[in-house]
């Protein structure tokens, strides 16, 4: 017993491992010092982002088109209409367009420049001007230059952009307040301020205009069966659904924050949300550090056993 745990402490002598440490000390500094010094570099050329959010609250049950129709919904089943879906479900559906591929093709990606999005290298901000990569985009021909191999373009497609899309765009909804967060990384903060508004405001109106059609499809097939049937019961519950639809289009037009109701706008930051420079730079110097103490219990092992 006595003998494995003098084998134990022979094996786990700390003094001699500090002792070969320390006479490999320039060897240690060396790792360390390459592994800060890279960091450094590392962490400067990386540019700021900037993080625009905004608060959001789904329409309360007073606003929402079913509340205000009241006895109306009840004949929509008769006649084998859906209004639109309540509160919650109508503000889930929002927030799974915002990340669609639809939602950033048709009413995304038309309201911005491609450039901003995909070639854009570094925000000047005494000018409030974005730098592009001249190695992708030629700003002053106004063209796309990159070099790709085929099937892919100079001009990068939608399903490129809409990954980059994806990655800037972050939308989540507390499950305790409904409240929704939604926010947008980019380089410069009025860019980010400015699309996060143009998603917000879109969404609402994409909403409102997909109930108007449904709407207005409604209010003309009520009004073909108004006009095929004599009963004055049929009339008048079609009468009824009509008035309902009506009042759907008139909410649709006169309601800016249709499924949204803005808590907090959105504002252009002017602290950077990341990267975190000193962070990176002392993860990378604890690791050149350990880099150097593997290396030398290493070279240290390698000349022990040559010695025997």
């Amino acid at each position: 017993m006595n003998k494995d745990l003098k084998d134990y402490k022979e094996e786990f002598d700390f003094q001699e491992i500090i002792s070969v440490l320390w006479s490999r000390k320039l060897l240690i500094a060396f790792f360390t010092s390459i592994a800060a010094i890279l960091s450094v570099l590392y962490a400067l050329s990386l540019p700021n982002i900037y993080t625009s959010k905004a608060l959001l609250a789904p329409t309360s049950s007073e606003d929402s088109l079913t509340s205000k129709l009241g006895n109306y919904s009840s004949f929509a089943g008769l006649a084998g209409i859906s209004l639109p879906s309540g509160t919650s479900n109508k503000a889930s559906e929002a927030i799974e367009r915002i990340q669609s591929y639809d939602f950033f093709v048709e009413h995304f990606l038309p309201f911005i420049k491609l450039e901003d999005l995909l070639a854009a290298k570094k925000w000047h901000q005494v000018k409030n001007q974005i730098e592009y990569d001249d190695k992708l985009f030629d700003i002053e021909n106004n063209e796309w230059v990159r070099l790709v191999k085929y099937p892919m373009l100079s001009k990068p497609s939608k399903q490129e952009a809409f990954i980059v899309y994806q990655e800037m765009l972050s939308v989540s909804q507390d499950n305790l307040t409904s409240f929704v967060s939604i926010q947008i990384d980019h380089i410069s903060p009025y860019t980010a301020q400015n699309w996060l508004s143009i998603v917000i405001d879109n969404i609402n109106h994409l909403m409102g205009d997909l109930d108007k059609e449904s709407a207005v499809n409604s209010i003309a097939f009520l009004q073909q069966t108004a006009a095929k049937s004599n009963l004055t019961e049929i009339k008048t519950a079609v009468s009824s659904l009509i008035e309902g639809q009506m009042k759907i289009l008139t909410l649709t037009e006169t309601k800016d924050d249709y499924v949204f109701k803005t808590i907090s706008s959105p504002i252009a930051p002017e602290q950077k949300s990341r990267p975190s420079r000193a962070q990176i730079c002392i993860l990378a110097t604890i690791m050149g550090l350990m880099i150097g103490i593997f290396a030398s219990l290493l070279l240290n092992y390698f000349v022990v056993n040559l010695k025997k």
